[in-house]
C-alpha cells in the first residue's frame, strides 16, 4: 500500500519531486527535498508496524479455523482493513471524499451511518470467532478460562492505572482559549439562532463574563494574536498581515514573557500553523504546533490516506505528529483524539506549578472538513456532497460572483464552530475531572469574525473573508473572561473593549508586572470588578487577503500582487512576503478608529489620494478624528 500510494504521488508530480521549476518555487522544492527521506522512512514504518498488527490479528482470527486455515489469513487482513474504513468514513469522511469510486458508498455513509455500525459488526465477528475457538478448545477449557481470566485482570489494572490521580497542590493556573474566526453573533446571548457551541454558551452562563462588545484590531489570525500577545497595535508589532517577514517583527515585551520570567509554565498549542505560529519572542516556553513553511505545505499532497486509518492515536501522533496533530491534513487529522491529548497535557503542565495554556483552535479555517457528528447538524443533506464534507477555495476578484449560496456556506462554518466548540468542551471537561475548572483564570475569545458578503446578492456563496473591510462582521469578536472561584464578577459588560487589553488584563489579575507604560492595551480587571472604566478607542487596519479591495470599492487602490510570487520561501523552508510587495500590502489597508458610536476610515484611492469616511452617529467627529491622527502619526 505505500509503495502505491507513493509512487501514486511521485509519479503525478503532486509533491513536486522531479518537476522543473524555477523562481519561487525552485525555493520551496529545495527546502522540501532533504526532508522528504526521512519524512517518507516514518510513514512507511508506521505501514509496516500497522501492516504487521493487522496481520497478527487476521492470523490469530484465522486460527479458529484450524490449524491448517492460514489461507485464511489475507481474507481476515482485508475484513479488519475495511472494517477500519467504514469506521473511519463514518467518523471523518474527508479522508475519502477524493476517490471518485467511493463517492456513492460515501455519500450513503454520510447520510446513513452512525458510528456503532461497524462497531456491532466488528463485535458480531469477533464473537463468532471467539465461540469457534471456544467449541475447537473445549478440552482446554481450563486453559481458556484462564486466558480470560488474566485478560479481565489486566483490564481492570489498566483502568486503576488511568484512574484520575489524586488532588495535590493546585498551583495558579491561567488558561487562554482562541476560537479562529468565531462571531459572537452565533452565541444566543449575543443574536444567535441555533445551537452552534453549546459549550461555549454554558462557559458563559456558568460565571463568566461575556464582553459583549469587543473587537480586533485586525482581523487576521497572526497579526492579531501578535497584537494580543503585545498589546500593542499592528503598525506597532510590524505583523501587518498573515506571513509577514520574521525581520519586520519589532522586538517587544510580551505578557506570556511575564509570565516565564515570573516562574510561570507558559505553553502555547494549535493544530494548524499555516498562517499562525508562535515563535521563541512570543515568550511561551513550549510550543506545540505542526512545522512551519514549505513543509506544512508539501504535507497536504502527501495523502498517505491509510495514516488516517491505524494511526490516528495518541502513539502515531508522537511517530508522525506533522500528520496526525495538523489539522491542514484533511481527514487524516483527528479533532477529537487531538483536544483528548491535549487536555491530558493541560491537566499534567497544571500539575507541574503556575501555568499558562494558550490554544488557538482552528477548526473554521481550511480545508474546513466537519467531522461526526457534525457534518449533519446544518447542512442540508440536499447540497452536494463535495459542499458538506470540506470548504471549498476560489479567490473573489472584480466580476466573480458566488459558486454556492449563502445560507449553505454559513451552515458549514457553524459545523466547523460546533466542532471546535466541542473540542473546547473536552479541555472544560478535562479541567473539572482533575478539578481545576474552578479555581482557574479561563479567558475565551476569537481573533476574528467572517463576513459572508451579506450586503452582496451577487457574491452569494462566495468564499467567506476576514480582514478585507472594517465591518462587524469581520471585527467584532468573543470575548468572556471567568475569574477563579470565590471572585465575583458581573454577567455582561456592554462597554467597548479591545483584544489588545487581554494581556494587561491577566497580568493584574494574575499579580504580575504590567506591560510597558506605552502599550496601547489597558487592563479591564476594573470592569470584571464592576467599576467604571472606558477603555480608549479602537485602532484597526484591514489585512491582506484573496479578496482585491476594488471588489468592494471600485476607486480603492489594488496595487498590492496576488500570486505566488509574492512569497518567497527562507533557506530553513519558512514561508514570508517578498519585500518588494510589503509596501504595496501596506499602502492598500484601511485604516480607521472606532469609539462605540461611529466608525472612522481612512481608504487609499486609485489617484494616489486618501478619502476619510464616516459611519455612524457621525454629527461630531473631531476628538476621534484627533485621536486617530494621533494613531497614524506613529505608524511607518
Amino acid at each position: 500500500m505505500f509503495a502505491l500510494e507513493t509512487w501514486r504521488l511521485l509519479t503525478t508530480g503532486a509533491v513536486g519531486v522531479g518537476v522543473d521549476v524555477e523562481g519561487p518555487y525552485a525555493a520551496l522544492m529545495n527546502a522540501i527535498r532533504p526532508l522528504l527521506p526521512g519524512l517518507l522512512t516514518r510513514v512507511a514504518v508506521a505501514y509496516a508496524a500497522a501492516g504487521a498488527v493487522l496481520a497478527l490479528g487476521a492470523g490469530l482470527l484465522a486460527r479458529a479455523w484450524g490449524r491448517k486455515a492460514l489461507g485464511w489469513v489475507v481474507p481476515h487482513w482485508l475484513v479488519l482493513l475495511a472494517l477500519l474504513a467504514w469506521d473511519r468514513a463514518i467518523a471523518r469522511p474527508a479522508l475519502f471524499d477524493d476517490l471518485p469510486a467511493l463517492r456513492p458508498v460515501l455519500g450513503f455513509l454520510v447520510d446513513h451511518g452512525q458510528p456503532w455500525h461497524p462497531r456491532v459488526a466488528a463485535g458480531l465477528w469477533l464473537a463468532l470467532h471467539l465461540g469457534l475457538l471456544a467449541w475447537r478448545a473445549r478440552e482446554h477449557r481450563r486453559a481458556l478460562g484462564m486466558a480470560v481470566g488474566a485478560a479481565a485482570a489486566v483490564g481492570l489494572l489498566a483502568a486503576w492505572g488511568a484512574r484520575p490521580p489524586a488532588d495535590g497542590e493546585k498551583h495558579p493556573l491561567v488558561v487562554l482559549i482562541g476560537v479562529d474566526a468565531f462571531r459572537p453573533d452565533r452565541l444566543r446571548a449575543l443574536g444567535g439562532t441555533r445551537e452552534v457551541a453549546p459549550h461555549l454558551e454554558r462557559f458563559v452562563e456558568e460565571g463568566a463574563t461575556l464582553f459583549t462588545r469587543a473587537y480586533t484590531p485586525i482581523a487576521q489570525t497572526e497579526p492579531a494574536w501578535r497584537s494580543l500577545l503585545t498589546g500593542r497595535w499592528p503598525h506597532r508589532t510590524g505583523v501587518r498581515y498573515s506571513l509577514t517577514a520574521e525581520s519586520r517583527w519589532q522586538q517587544v515585551p510580551t505578557f506570556p514573557r511575564h509570565f516565564s520570567d515570573a516562574g510561570w509554565h507558559t505553553v502555547f498549542a494549535t493544530d494548524c500553523s499555516r498562517f499562525h505560529a508562535e515563535g521563541p519572542d512570543s515568550g511561551f516556553t513550549t510550543r506545540l504546533q505542526p512545522p512551519r513553511g514549505a513543509v506544512n505545505f508539501l504535507l497536504e499532497k502527501l495523502r498517505y490516506r491509510a495514516l488516517g486509518l491505524f494511526a490516528d492515536h495518541a502513539l502515531g501522533a508522537a511517530w508522525l505528529p506533522e500528520f496526525i496533530d495538523n489539522r491542514a491534513l484533511a481527514g487524516l487529522h483527528d479533532p477529537v483524539g487531538y483536544a483528548d491529548r491535549l487536555a491530558a497535557r493541560l491537566v499534567t503542565e497544571a500539575r507541574q506549578g503556575p501555568t499558562l495554556f494558550a490554544f488557538h483552535a482552528t477548526a473554521a479555517h481550511f480545508p474546513g472538513d466537519p467531522v461526526y457528528p457534525h457534518y449533519r447538524r446544518f447542512v442540508a443533506p440536499s447540497e452536494p456532497l463535495e459542499r458538506r464534507l470540506r470548504m471549498h477555495f476560489s479567490p473573489v476578484s472584480a466580476g466573480s460572483t458566488g459558486g454556492w449560496n449563502r445560507a449553505g456556506a454559513e451552515a458549514l462554518y457553524d459545523e466547523l464552530l460546533a466542532q471546535a466548540d466541542a473540542q473546547v468542551g473536552q479541555l472544560f471537561d478535562a479541567l473539572k475531572r482533575a478539578g481545576r475548572y474552578d479555581d482557574a483564570l479561563i479567558v475565551l475569545f476569537s481573533d476574528h469574525g467572517e463576513s459572508f458578503h451579506a450586503d452582496r446578492p451577487d457574491l452569494a456563496g462566495a468564499t467567506p473573508v476576514h480582514g478585507a473591510r472594517l465591518s462587524e462582521e469581520e471585527y467584532r469578536v468573543l470575548l468572556a473572561v471567568k475569574p477563579p472561584r470565590g471572585t465575583s464578577a458581573p454577567a455582561r459588560v456592554d462597554t467597548l473593549v479591545r483584544l489588545v487589553d487581554v494581556g494587561p488584563t491577566l497580568l493584574e489579575l494574575s499579580g504580575l508586572p504590567a506591560l510597558p507604560a506605552d502599550t496601547d492595551g489597558v487592563s479591564l480587571a476594573p470592569l470584571l470588578r464592576g467599576e467604571p472604566l472606558q477603555p480608549p478607542p479602537l485602532y484597526a487596519e484591514t489585512g491582506f487577503t484573496h479578496v482585491s479591495p476594488e471588489v468592494f470599492d471600485a476607486e480603492h487602490w489594488p496595487g498590492a500582487p496576488r500570486a505566488f510570487d509574492t512569497y518567497r520561501i527562507r533557506v530553513d523552508g519558512v514561508v514570508e512576503v517578498d519585500a518588494s510587495a510589503h509596501d504595496a500590502m501596506v499602502r492598500e489597508k484601511d485604516r480607521g478608529a472606532f469609539d462605540g458610536k461611529r466608525w472612522l476610515v481612512d481608504r487609499p484611492r486609485a489617484d494616489g489620494s486618501v478619502q476619510r469616511t464616516c459611519a455612524g452617529d457621525c454629527a461630531d467627529v473631531s476628538s476621534l478624528a484627533a485621536w486617530l491622527d494621533a494613531v497614524l502619526a506613529r505608524a511607518p
